[in-house]
């Protein structure tokens, strides 16, 4: 469902799209919350075991990858690099190599191309009224392909923490390895 007409600051019903777009931009920069980088804790040194116990790289393979895109979600939305997750899917055998190729690039370079950082904001309606653009949220529609990687790579730390005993039993069962990788 589309949104708006909306309500500006001044209570005049808007219901032009860029009109819109920018009334949706301050309400959600508003209630944005940059974090402080400026003083981030270093973590405790906790290999002191052999330093196999480190994960110094994630090898990206073909396997890893197809697997991942023939499990992509069809209704899922493309994100600003317009490349649907069906499209991504059905042709999953042909582009597994270069993607593969791509990912690890990505990997050895620290770097993501810049489409990956992009991201096409989309309103959606939460309850109230729908004239009102503090009744919606923010959704960020971002790439598959960075999806994919994203997932390949959690999944590689993953395993390497479970791999070698990195994680308390107790502490891994109640977080994702989202929470994991992000913690």
């Amino acid at each position: 469902m589309q949104a708006g007409p909306l309500r500006d600051d001044h209570g005049h019903e808007v219901s032009h799209p860029g009109a819109m777009a920018d009334i949706f931009n301050k309400q959600f920069l508003s209630v944005f919350t940059a974090e402080d980088t400026t003083s981030i804790p270093q973590p405790a040194q906790i290999f002191e075991k052999l330093d196999s116990d480190r994960l110094l790289n994630v090898e990206i393979t073909v396997e890893d990858v197809k697997a991942r895109l023939a499990s992509l979600r069809e209704d899922k939305s493309s994100g600003a690099d317009d490349l649907s997750p069906r499209l991504l899917k059905r042709i999953s055998e042909e582009i597994a190599y270069p993607v593969t190729v791509l990912f690890n690039q990505s990997m050895d370079e620290g770097a993501v191309p810049q489409d990956w950082k992009t991201a096409n904001v989309t309103p959606i309606f939460k309850k109230g009224s729908r004239s009102q653009p503090e009744n919606y949220r923010p959704v960020s529609l971002t790439s598959q392909l960075s999806k994919v990687m994203e997932s390949v790579v959690r999944d590689a730390i993953t395993r390497h923490l479970d791999r070698h005993h990195l994680i308390n039993k107790g502490f891994s069962t109640w977080l994702s390895p989202w929470q994991i990788m992000h913690y």
